[in-house]
């Protein structure tokens, strides 16, 4: 859904706020899920008869909530999670996103690489902000498998200016907007959490499926 530049510039502005034990296991789990190779790394399933589609928030939270608290990695994971429902909503019921036309998703991309270098600049992101890590033996591998290297160099890759020809859907000023309010819509979640109280809901966040 959104890129993972975004991603990472929406995680450091979570994480000025936590008391973050380990800045590169929340960067590489905030983008983790765009690295999967086998599996379905964004838990993505179908509700109400297959009528509609979220993402499984709740199956997250129920095998990973523990370590979300004490673990960087678990919780920059389920914040991607959380900040691609949110964009879904964005793009889609808010910005009337079409993406069936032949074309617009690859248009949407190169949107994203014109975008890439205004968020990287605006929110003082840099390549080296996210390294490999080593994820032999982690209990996320039950979700999905994962190419870390792959991810981390194409991550980084993004970061390599791309000429402006003018956006065609996604553009800075949203792509500034949504993060801002996925901040917040991060923050809200995380603070609901820690008080106890029940996280979002996947099925309040579906979305109708179309054949």
């Amino acid at each position: 859904m959104a890129s993972s530049i975004i991603h990472l510039a929406i995680t450091e502005g979570v994480a000025k706020e936590l008391n973050c034990k380990d800045i590169y296991r929340l960067r590489l789990g905030a983008i983790l899920p765009d690295g999967t190779v086998h599996g379905n790394g964004h838990l993505k399933i179908r509700i109400c008869n297959e009528t509609r589609s979220t993402y499984d928030l709740e199956s997250f939270r129920e095998r990973f909530g523990e370590r979300m608290k004490e673990d960087p990695l678990y919780l920059g994971y389920y914040l991607h999670l959380v900040q691609d429902i949110f964009y879904r909503y964005y793009v889609y019921s808010e910005h009337h996103w079409d993406p069936l036309p032949p074309g617009n998703i690859e248009k949407l991309y190169r949107d994203y690489g014109i975008t890439n270098g205004f968020v990287a600049e605006k929110y003082g992101l840099q390549p080296d902000m996210i390294r490999q890590l080593d994820l032999t033996g982690e209990p996320i591998l039950s979700v999905a498998e994962y190419d870390v290297k792959e991810l981390v160099e194409k991550v980084k890759s993004h970061f390599i200016p791309v000429e402006d020809t003018g956006c065609f859907f996604f553009t800075k000023e949203m792509a500034e907007e949504y993060i801002e309010r996925a901040m917040i819509f991060c923050k809200d979640e995380l603070r609901r959490l820690s008080e106890g109280k029940p996280g979002l809901s996947s099925t309040e966040w579906s979305w109708e499926r179309h054949s």
